[in-house]
């Protein structure tokens, strides 16, 4: 089989192509860069030049799997759809009220983010279901017609309907679903009851409202990309990366957006988890760093953590995730002096348009790749392969205008500045992540990847005391390869909450049985064999009487024997020790959600095979001057990474080059080659 990745960033699209159809297994990676956002044009030309690279027709490729931000971006800079909203008489103002969360606790001025769906937008409707989903007042057929034309003269591109307990009782909604999408054929109706089936009136709301808003502007986005494939002759099957990990067919994207909205920085992960296990690593922090922006994740024995819950730009969303934290930090981070004479970088970005001022298209701000430039990091001969040459003498004039002038400092103090100032932040981003949540970093390994991951992270890794830094054989377009790791994945949950002291087998096994069920039906219709079907069953638990939720896994409902209270609840117990320091296992603990997620296998790419090792120092093809730090200028050894082989070493200062990323050593730390061509830096350089 011959299998395709595309992973598209802010700055550039990164593609991987494994042709499994030899005796041994071939791979081609290309960058090329992105278009104007929710373009798929920059797919496009990447898989002609990708395909043209490997001697091979489109149309011989067997899978495509992508990975976008169309979604995130839509949310984040608010360029969604018109949706409307339709709320149980008197909830009007949920999504305004939101919750009692404040940006900034004590300040008395600060805003919440505007909800997706406007006031102006949301109908409300006379019905209402109690707590334990019974009719209180019967959604008569006069109301749905009332609330269904009302929606209709919004003229919304989306809707999205939530009603007070239809976690408990779907019925009303599903009646005005109906209705609209009988007056609005082709609009999508998104429902509360199918999106996100769990107990709190305004998570669910919003993360219903998010599916409407950013729903239109990905069916756009998939519909285009589709187009493109055709043009090209790719009619291979087409999977799309999912928040969770998991892949989806064009099919499940659109009928739930929302589970695609982080779909960008979730294939790094994904990459990471599967790379750790191979280099039995315990404990690591992936760290994708590219144009616009830095993502982090955690881990831990090979198993990405995960959250239930999370927070986007201030708003929930309220859908399994992989656990990532992410910043605006990349190579294009634009850098200031502030008012105060305090050096900024970030959040503003160059993008890939203008892009950096050493790029020459334009742009005249100083941002973090400039900074690079001037201090020897990066080769301006040298970038993309020498496919792009940067412009040193606009680099120095972009940091000498923007930073040394304003505070003072020479040029290469004031590059060094930027990059330490972007490096606090990212370093930040890893406590919040990893320390914050109880890990201890400091015996863990930073997987460093993206284009300008492997620059920054030794800098990151020393300041945190982590053990190593790992850079993977293909760092730019690592994230791309993760999309060729992971299954077809489908989740299902119902609200179901008992005391598990007193829940029986029969009460608990016939609900996941049934959200098993659907499942099985989404991946019937994914084309899936039921050879190929896999199930994870899990439940969302408290003690009782507490807030906050932890996840525990269950056994399948199969058989005698197969649910022990006592063990669950140990399980529990021992969860809530890892994540809070503490736990008392004569609390009650009850179940508040049942989770089901169903999964297709996909057939992984072959590996292609381990290099013979030698022992000995790598051979450097050059030198040059690196202002690594304050230290001043060193002269460090130039290596190419395809000349590289497992078993030999590279000790600092050096800087390692290929196509796709730059890989730096500094001063007293030591690189080692290992399985899978991977590099790891050790911290301590014994």
């Amino acid at each position: 089989m011959r299998y395709l990745a595309a992973d598209v960033g802010g700055t550039f699209t990164d593609l991987v192509l494994v042709d499994g159809s030899a005796a041994s297994p071939r791979v081609f990676i290309d960058k090329v860069q992105s278009h104007a956002t929710g373009s798929a044009l920059g797919v496009r030309e990447g898989i002609q030049r990708l395909s043209a690279k490997a001697g091979i027709a489109a149309g011989e490729i067997d899978l495509f799997v992508h990975g976008f931000t169309v979604g995130t971006n839509a949310f984040l800079t608010r360029s969604g759809a018109k949706a409307a909203l339709v709320v149980t008489q008197g909830f009007r103002d949920l999504l305004l009220i939101g919750n009692q969360m404040r940006p900034d606790l004590y300040s008395l001025t600060a805003r919440k983010p505007a909800p997706v769906v406007p006031r102006s937008l949301t109908v409300e409707a006379v019905e209402r279901v109690d707590a334990f989903g019974q009719v209180v007042t019967a959604l008569s057929a006069a109301e749905i017609e009332r609330v269904a034309t009302a929606v209709v003269d919004l003229k919304p591109e989306a809707v999205a309907i939530c009603l007070a307990f239809a976690h408990l009782n779907p019925a009303h909604e599903t009646a005005l679903s109906d209705a609209i999408q009988a007056k609005l054929p082709g609009v999508p109706v998104y429902l509360s009851s199918k999106v996100n089936p769990q107990i709190e009136e305004y998570p669910r709301a919003n993360t219903t409202a998010v599916a409407a808003y950013a729903g239109p502007v990905i069916d756009r986005y998939i519909g285009r990309l589709e187009s493109n494939l055709k043009e090209v002759g790719l009619g291979g099957p087409l999977r799309l990366m999912r928040s969770d990990g998991g892949v989806a067919t064009p099919r499940a994207a659109r009928d739930n957006p929302a589970h695609m909205l982080l779909s960008g920085p979730a294939g790094g992960v994904i990459a990471g988890a599967d790379l750790a296990k191979a280099l039995d690593v315990k404990g690591m922090v992936t760290f994708d760093m590219g144009g616009t922006s830095a993502d982090f994740s955690v881990i831990v024995d090979g198993v990405p953590t995960m959250v239930s819950e999370r927070e986007i730009d201030g708003q929930p969303l309220r859908l399994p995730t992989i656990d990532i934290e992410t910043i605006s930090a990349g190579g294009g981070s634009i850098a200031r002096v502030d008012i105060g004479g305090a050096l900024r970088v970030g959040p503003k970005s160059a993008g890939a348009v203008p892009g950096p001022a050493c790029y020459g298209q334009g742009g005249t701000d100083a941002t973090v790749t400039d900074a690079g430039v001037v201090m020897g990091l990066l080769d301006p001969n040298e970038y993309l392969g020498g496919e792009m040459r940067l412009d040193p003498d606009l680099a120095a004039k972009a940091v000498e205008r923007s930073v040394a002038t304003p505070l003072g400092l020479s040029l290469e103090e004031a590059a060094y500045g930027i990059v330490s100032v972007a490096n606090a932040n990212m370093i930040q981003a890893i406590r919040s992540l990893s320390v914050e949540r109880g890990h201890d970093v400091r015996g863990f390994a930073i997987l460093a990847f993206g284009g300008a991951g492997p620059l920054y992270a030794p800098y990151m890794a020393r300041d945190l005391g982590m053990a190593e830094v790992i850079a993977p054989r293909n760092p730019g377009v690592f994230a791309a390869q993760g999309l060729l790791l992971t299954d077809i994945r489908h989740a299902a949950q119902a609200p179901f909450q008992r005391n598990i002291a007193r829940l029986e087998p029969d009460e608990i096994g016939p609900p996941l049985t049934r959200l098993k069920a659907e499942l099985d039906h989404e991946l019937e219709a994914d084309g899936v064999p039921k050879t190929e079907r896999y199930f994870h069953f899990a439940a969302d638990m408290r003690c009782v009487g507490q807030f906050h939720l932890l996840t525990i896994p269950l056994s399948e409902p199969n058989g005698s024997g197969w649910w022990d209270a006592a063990k669950v609840a140990a399980e529990f117990h021992a969860a809530h020790e890892r994540s809070y320091g503490h736990a008392d296992p004569s609390v009650p603990v009850e179940i508040v959600n049942l989770r089901v997620d169903g999964f297709g296998k996909i057939q992984r790419p072959p590996q292609p095979p381990e290099p013979a090792s030698v022992v000995g120092l790598a051979e450097p093809v050059g030198s040059r001057r690196v202002y690594f730090d304050r230290q001043g200028w060193s002269e460090a050894k130039i290596y190419r990474r395809d000349l590289l082989k497992p078993g030999q070493e590279i000790p600092g200062p050096a800087i390692v080059m290929q196509r796709d990323s730059t890989i730096v050593v500094l001063p007293g730390q030591r690189g080692r080659v290992d399985k899978r061509a991977v590099i790891r830096i050790a911290i301590k350089g014994d």
